[in-house]
């Protein structure tokens, strides 16, 4: 089985989950919002300490993660401010949200499985480990500051649970925490859930729907940030690297794959918990995921992944 046969087998998948989410949304009338909190209260924490838990902890294992953080820090306020000129209403916050994260883990990891040994996958995780800081501080505040004030929006962010998961998962493996084997099967249960449940609130989003209206200024700014902006910066960064060496090169073609990926599922539910257009957020995630089943496979031959 070729490159691309093993590439449509890891990620046809993830579109049916999304599908059956839109029959169960349409038809069972199950809600979006009640599957977000349970994403973003139950299945992160646990999916991302004991992630964390189990990684080496040395130099590489903090720059890395530090270094898509800090680009997701700096581009967000960005596109905030020069989106709010031609966005209508709360929108530029959830462009703020989306341009510092991506859908790296639910739709990204199995393609990484397809590509990468074993230290590449364990780059490649280190590196989505930034994103996930953001999605859970900053980009938190930005998409509850599209119905609360700045110190609602900064006191929200401490409401979130993966912030403590993260930091106890990082000491755990600081200080050598073994995770007993009980650990790792319940890592593999709800890394499972945490996909399944990630992918079909695409599906839930667009059942809840009442009119499929796709923003096409939002849309259009979301894919040029996901599917060029963030490339051209993964692809810059390598070349300065190079001569830098703030990473080893193990983490090069990682960071390429990472830079490719579609619009966060995750985007919806933090769109839905805190009531910023969730039906555009779903809309702009479908269109950017279904542009990535044929950008991925053509990037990553293009890029040399």
């Amino acid at each position: 089985m070729d490159l691309s046969s093993n590439l449509m087998t890891e990620i046809l998948p993830l579109y049916l989950i999304s599908v059956l989410g839109f029959i169960a949304g349409k038809f069972l009338k199950v809600e979006a919002q009640p599957i977000s909190t349970l994403t973003i209260y139950m299945l992160s924490p646990v999916v991302f300490f004991i992630s964390l838990a189990q990684v080496n902890f040395d130099g590489d294992a903090l720059i890395a993660p530090a270094i898509t953080f800090a680009i997701a820090t700096l581009l967000s306020p960005i596109l905030l401010k020069l989106s709010k000129f031609y966005l209508q209403d709360k929108t530029p916050y959830l462009l703020a949200l989306a341009s510092g994260t991506s859908n790296w883990g639910y739709f990204g990891l199995p393609i990484a499985f397809v590509l990468f040994n074993e230290a590449q996958i364990a780059a490649y995780i280190l590196i989505g480990f930034g994103f996930q800081v953001f999605e859970n501080t900053l980009g938190v505040y930005y998409i509850s500051r599209g119905n609360k004030s700045p110190l609602q929006s900064f006191l929200t962010v401490f409401k979130v649970p993966v912030i403590y998961s993260i930091a106890l998962g990082l000491a755990c493996s600081y200080l050598n925490v073994d995770i007993p084997a009980s650990g790792e099967k319940l890592l593999e249960l709800f890394k499972s859930a945490y996909t399944v449940t990630g992918m079909m609130m695409i599906g839930l989003g667009i059942a809840s729907l009442t009119k499929f209206r796709i923003d096409i200024p939002f849309t259009l700014s979301i894919c040029i940030t996901r599917f060029i902006l963030w490339p051209a910066i993964a692809t810059g960064f390598i070349y300065l690297n190079q001569d830098l060496n703030l990473i080893s090169d193990v983490y090069h073609k990682p960071l390429l794959l990472f830079s490719l990926m579609p619009m966060a599922a995750n985007n919806i539910a933090f769109a839905a918990q805190f009531n910023v257009f969730p039906g555009k957020a779903s809309v702009a995630v479908l269109i950017s995921t279904l542009i990535a089943l044929f950008y991925i496979p053509w990037a990553i031959g293009f890029l040399g992944i």
